[in-house]
Formats: structure tokens, C-alpha cells, sequence
């Protein structure tokens, strides 16, 4: 089954049923589930996600919308916060049992060009799919990781994954590594870098790290590009509940149907919650 707004945009999301591989539960109301979905696993570009229905039932009735993480051959991982029924139910799934899912939806990151150097900057749960990009790039590529998170209780990867993801944490109560907001990691990588590298930065995270690293890369003249993570309904641009304002002000973009993935100067990015 395929969007028509999708095959307008040359994505080609189908329906699968997902086996669970294996779920566990990285921290506090933070859960990871590897799902066996070949089409999905094999399509799927960093910053698009997936629908996910999460019961058999229509209780709840809305798929829950989740960034596709890293993806290895049939298999690809989810990373989600247990919010409400929903992911409390997803949660609960276990080892081979099914799941409905529609994707890989959205648009996707634009890969970096050889001569650029790749920033990825992540708040929380917003590592996901930078995670994905990470996994899309070649492991020799030259590049920087950095994930905030408020404490390691919060912590949305574990610690054999910082190690092979070349990951820079930051911990707002100083627990785990840098002392300090996301941005501010960011902005002494950027001093240490000395504008001697053509940066490009890719983020994902909260509406204030993002309001503040759009500001940052304009400030300083950075190119920037952002995973939006906001509420959706229906995933394919037909309910309009995940609009937000263009920076143009002609209107509204369409999360799921414009992005999830915009280049920073392209929206409007307040200091508050998304959208």
C-alpha cells in the first residue's frame, strides 16, 4: 500500500509486518526494539519513519509515527520514549511477535558531499536518526557525534554504542561527559575546528535546541539541516495536524509530507515546544 502524496515525491513507503527481533529498555521510559522488515530496513534513508499500529485492536485507534535508527541488512532498530498507551504498548511487545507498519514516509537527510564535514548534533531522543545517518555513512568518514541528554538516567543509547558511534555526550547536571547543553558542545567544537572545515550541521532534538542551533549556524553562516519531531495523525499529509510555519511566510509546511527533514533556514523555529 502506497501514498499517492508519497509517490509524488519519488518515495515508495509499502506496508509490512515487522517480526520482533528483541526489546529491551536502554534507561528510564527508554526502549529499544531491533524489527525484522527486509522492504522497510532495505528503503529507508536517514530521517524518515515509520507508522506504526501498536495493537491488533483500534484501541488506540492513530499509528504512532517513529524515526527509523539504524538499519543492518533485514533488520532496523527503534528508539522511542513510552509517552503514553500507545508506545506503553509497543513497549510490551515481545520477541517474535508482529507489528503493522507503513514506511519508510517522509523526506530524508541529504547525504553530505565529499568535501563537506558533517556535524551531527542530537538532543534526547532525537539521536535516532542520526544514528541512521551515521550507520549510511562510511565508517572512515571524517565527522563529529554529539547527543545532550539531561542526566544518564535520560541516557537514549547505551554505553557500547557511544564507543562505536564515535558519540560526544553532554549532560546538563554534568554526570556524563561534557558539562553543559548540546549547544554549548557544539559551539566549542566549532571554535576548536577554526572555520577550517566546510561544516554542515544535521540536527534533531527538541524545539529549544533547535530554535538555538538554527540561530548558531546563522550566526555563523553554517548550513543546517533538521529532523522535525512533532505530533502526527494520519503520516501522509491528509490531516494537516503536523503543519508548521515557513520562514518565507507562505504558509505552512507539512511535517510528514514536506519533511520530517528541512533545511533550517527554510522554517520557523521558536523557543518553545514543536510545532
Amino acid at each position: 500500500m502506497c501514498s499517492l502524496r508519497a509517490l509524488k515525491n519519488n518515495i515508495f513507503p509499502c506496508s509490512e509486518k515487522g517480526v520482533v527481533e528483541q526489546v529491551r529498555k536502554i534507561s528510564d521510559g527508554i526502549w529499544d526494539m531491533t524489527v525484522l522488515a527486509p522492504k522497510i530496513a532495505g528503503a529507508s534513508r536517514a530521517g524518515q519513519f515509520v507508522h506504526v499500529r501498536v495493537s491488533d485492536d483500534f484501541i488506540p485507534f492513530l499509528r504512532r509515527p517513529l524515526s527509523v535508527g539504524p538499519a543492518r541488512g533485514d533488520f532496523f532498530r527503534l528508539i522511542f520514549t513510552v509517552k503514553g498507551s500507545g508506545t506503553r504498548l509497543l513497549a510490551a511487545k515481545e520477541a517474535g511477535g508482529e507489528i503493522d507498519l507503513i514506511g519508510p514516509l517522509g523526506r530524508p537527510f541529504i547525504i553530505p558531499g565529499e568535501d563537506q564535514f558533517p556535524i551531527l548534533v542530537a538532543g534526547g531522543i532525537g539521536v535516532v536518526p542520526l544514528l541512521l545517518l551515521d550507520n549510511q555513512l562510511p565508517s572512515d568518514r571524517e565527522m563529529e557525534f554529539l547527543l545532550g541528554i539531561r542526566s544518564l538516567k535520560d541516557a537514549t543509547v547505551d554505553e557500547v554504542e557511544v564507543g562505536q558511534r564515535r558519540i560526544h555526550l553532554s549532560s546538563e547536571d554534568g554526570g556524563v561527559g561534557f558539562h553543559g547543553s548540546v549547544i554549548d558542545l557544539l559551539i566549542k567544537k566549532l571554535d576548536e575546528l577554526n572555520h577550517e572545515k566546510n561544516i554542515v550541521i544535521y540536527g534533531c532534538g527538541p524545539g529549544p535546541m533547535l530554535y538555538a542551533l538554527k540561530k548558531l549556524c546563522q550566526e555563523r553562516s553554517i548550513p543546517a539541516y533538521v529532523s522535525l519531531e512533532v505530533p502526527m495523525g494520519c503520516g501522509v499529509g491528509a490531516c494537516q495536524s503536523c503543519a508548521v510555519p515557513r520562514a518565507d511566510g507562505g504558509g505552512y509546511y507539512l511535517v510528514c509530507h514536506d519533511g520530517p527533514v528541512f533545511n533550517a533556514a527554510d522554517v520557523v523555529l521558536l523557543p518553545g515546544v514543536l510545532p
